[in-house]
C-alpha cells in the first residue's frame, strides 16, 4: 500500500526529468538546440507468471509536464535495469532495479560534487494497473508520494551522485499482487538533479555545409547543390578534373551535409542517403570496393544517415536511428569496432550507445552521444583520446564530467566545446594547436585561453579554429602557410582573431594547411596554403588572410 511521505520536489529548478524504462527500447529523437523538449511516456509491463519486467516508449506525450524540462528514452539519457525478478506465488512481485546515468554530466547533484538529499526519483506517472487477470496491484514499498503530473504519485529514491555511465546501487521494488493477476502495467519517469538543466539543448546538430579536406574544399549552396575545388588526383572533387574555382559535384544530387577527408569526400543527400568519392585505398568510401571513384558512390548497407565525417583514411557516420558506424583505415583502432583490421563497408561502433555526431581524425575518432557525453577511440600516443589513459579500439569516455556541444578529432589532438561554451583541447600541443599558451601536451581536456564563449571548435592537422557565440572567428596553432588567417605566418599558441572572415560566422573548418569559413550572409572565404587551388579564388598563391571564393554563389550558412 502507499505510505504518506514528506514533501518532495517533483519538477524544481535544476532538475532534469528523464523518461526511463526497465529494458532497452527504441530511442527518441535528438533534442535540438532551442527546440521544445519531446514529451515521451514510457509504458512498462510485468508478467507475474514469467517473472519479467519490461518497458517501452509509449505513444504520444504526457500532459502536464513543463516543456522546459528535458525528457528522453531508455538507453538515451538514462538506462534502468532489473534483476532478481520474483513472485512469491500469492502476494508480492519484486525486482532489484538500478539507474544508470547516460548524460555527459553528473546526476543526483546540483553542483557536480555534493549528493542532493532529494535524490534521483523514479516517479510512477500512471498505474500500476492490471492488464490481464483480476484484482488490483499497488506499489508496496515506495519511498514516498508527491504531486506529479497532477496526481499523487509514488516514487523510489536513489540518493547517489552518478557520473557518466555509472550505475546506482540496486533498489528493491515490491508490488502487492494477488495470485489472480497475470500481467500489470505502469509508466515511470526519472527526475534527477543535475548541474546544467539545459545542457542537452546545447548539443550542436547543425548539418555541415562547408568542408575543408586535406588539400581540397567543398561547399553547398542553399538549393543543396554541391561544389568542390582544388586537386583531383584521387577523384575527391566528385568529377573529372582539378580546378581552382568551385565546380559542381557530378550526379546532380541534392545534398544536406558534406565532409572532406584528406583525399576523399562524403555527403548525405536530403533523402538521407550517404555517398563518398575519391581515394579508396583503405576502404574509406564504404562501397565495398577497392578502386578510387571520381563520382559519388553510395555507401553500402542501405541505411538512412543523419551525420557523417571524413578523416585521413577512414570515415564515420551516424544513422537517423542514432547508431554510429565507421569504415576504412583501422591501423590504430580508429573505427572503434574492437579490432584493428581495415573494413570496406560500415561496421557498428562498439558499445551500443545512441549518438548525435562522430568526427574522424587521422588515427583516432571522437563522438557525442545524445546524452551529451563525449567519447574518443583509436591512437592515444599524444593523449588525443582525452582519458588520461591509453589507446583503445572501442569508445572511451573523455575525462572531466563535462556535457558537450561538439567535439572534433584532428591529428594527434582533439578539441570540443562544452555546454557552457568553454572551448577545450587535448593531446599534442605542437605549434600551439591546443590554444592554451606555451603548455606541454596534455591527456585530458584543458580550456583554450581567453574569456570568449564558444559555439564551435574545429581541430585540423596542426591548426585549430573556433567560432564564438557572437559569430567571431578565431584560429590558433601552426601558421607557416597562413592557415591561422591573421595576416602573419607566426604560430599562435592562443586564439587569434580572423577579422577577414567577416561577421556572423556560422561554420569554420580546417584542412591540412588551409582553412575555410562561411557566414550568415552566405559569404565563403578561405585562407592558407593554395598551391593546388584549394582556396577557390582562381589562384594558386598562398594567402595569409581570408579571400573570397570565386563566383557569384551564395553559400549555405
Amino acid at each position: 500500500m502507499r505510505r504518506p511521505s514528506p514533501s518532495v520536489r517533483a519538477c524544481a529548478a535544476a532538475v532534469l526529468s528523464v523518461l526511463a524504462a526497465c529494458a532497452d527500447s527504441t530511442p527518441v529523437a535528438p533534442v535540438e538546440a532551442g527546440a521544445p523538449a519531446p514529451l515521451v511516456r514510457m509504458d512498462c509491463t510485468a508478467s507475474v507468471r514469467a517473472r519479467s519486467l519490461r518497458c517501452e516508449p509509449g505513444q504520444g506525450g504526457a500532459a502536464g509536464v513543463s516543456t522546459n524540462l528535458i525528457v528522453g528514452g531508455q538507453g538515451v539519457y538514462v538506462r534502468m535495469g532489473s534483476a532478481n525478478t520474483a513472485y512469491d506465488g500469492s502476494a508480492i512481485f519484486q525486482a532489484d532495479v538500478t539507474v544508470q546515468n547516460l548524460l555527459g554530466q553528473p546526476m543526483g547533484t546540483t553542483d557536480g560534487v555534493t549528493v542532493d538529499p532529494g535524490g534521483i526519483q523514479v516517479f510512477f506517472a500512471s498505474g500500476p494497473a492490471v492488464t490481464s487477470g483480476t484484482g488490483s496491484v499497488e506499489v508496496d514499498n515506495e519511498d514516498g508520494t508527491a504531486d506529479f503530473l497532477g496526481g499523487d504519485a509514488p516514487y523510489f529514491r536513489y540518493v547517489e551522485r552518478l557520473t557518466t555511465e555509472q550505475t546506482s546501487a540496486a533498489r528493491q521494488w515490491r508490488f502487492s499482487v494477488p495470485a489472480t493477476v497475470q500481467t500489470f502495467a505502469f509508466s515511470v519517469y526519472v527526475s534527477a538533479p543535475v548541474p546544467q538543466q539545459n545542457a542537452l539543448r546545447m548539443i550542436d546538430t547543425k548539418p555541415r555545409t562547408l568542408a575543408a579536406g586535406g588539400f581540397h574544399s567543398c561547399g553547398l549552396v542553399p538549393s543543396g547543390d554541391g561544389f568542390c575545388w582544388g586537386p583531383n588526383d584521387d577523384g575527391q572533387l566528385g568529377r573529372g578534373a582539378p580546378d581552382s574555382v568551385p565546380r559542381p559535384v557530378d550526379r546532380g544530387y541534392i545534398w544536406r551535409t558534406i565532409a572532406g577527408g584528406r583525399f576523399h569526400t562524403c555527403g548525405i543527400t536530403r533523402d538521407d542517403v550517404a555517398y563518398c568519392w575519391g581515394d579508396n585505398q583503405t576502404g574509406q568510401l564504404g562501397d565495398g570496393l577497392e578502386d578510387d571513384n571520381n563520382v559519388p558512390s553510395p555507401v553500402e548497407g542501405g541505411r538512412s544517415w543523419q551525420q557523417m565525417d571524413a578523416g585521413a583514411g577512414h570515415t564515420c557516420g551516424v544513422t537517423t536511428a542514432g547508431q554510429a558506424f565507421c569504415w576504412g583505415d583501422n591501423n590504430a583502432g580508429q573505427l572503434g569496432v574492437g579490432h584493428m583490421t581495415n573494413t570496406r563497408v560500415p561496421e557498428p561502433v562498439s558499445g551500443g550507445r545512441v549518438w548525435v555526431a562522430v568526427d574522424a581524425g587521422t588515427d583516432h575518432s571522437c563522438g557525442i552521444t545524445r546524452g551529451g557525453a563525449a567519447f574518443c577511440w583509436g591512437d592515444d600516443s599524444q593523449g588525443e583520446l582525452g582519458t588520461g589513459g591509453g589507446p583503445s579500439t572501442v569508445p572511451v569516455l573523455v575525462a572531466g564530467n563535462h556535457s558537450w556541444r561538439s567535439v572534433t578529432a584532428g591529428e594527434d589532438y582533439s578539441c570540443g566545446v562544452t555546454s557552457l561554451g568553454v572551448a577545450m583541447c587535448w593531446g599534442s600541443d605542437l605549434s600551439g594547436r591546443l590554444g592554451n599558451g606555451a603548455a606541454p601536451d596534455v591527456s585530458t581536456p584543458q580550456p583554450v585561453d581567453g574569456e570568449m564563449e564558444w559555439a564551435w571548435a574545429s581541430a585540423g592537422r596542426e591548426t585549430s579554429c573556433g567560432i564564438t557565440t557572437a559569430g567571431a572567428a578565431y584560429c590558433w596553432g601552426d601558421n607557416g602557410n597562413g592557415e591561422v588567417g591573421d595576416g602573419t605566418e607566426e604560430d599562435r599558441d592562443a586564439p587569434a582573431a580572423v577579422p577577414g572572415a567577416g561577421q556572423n560566422v556560422t561554420q569554420i573548418d580546417n584542412g591540412d594547411y588551409h582553412t575555410c569559413s562561411v557566414n550568415a550572409a552566405g559569404s565563403l572565404r578561405c585562407w592558407g596554403y593554395n598551391a593546388q587551388g584549394q582556396l577557390g579564388n582562381n589562384s594558386t598563391a598562398t594567402s595569409f588572410s581570408p579571400v573570397a571564393v570565386s563566383g557569384v554563389l551564395t553559400w549555405a550558412p
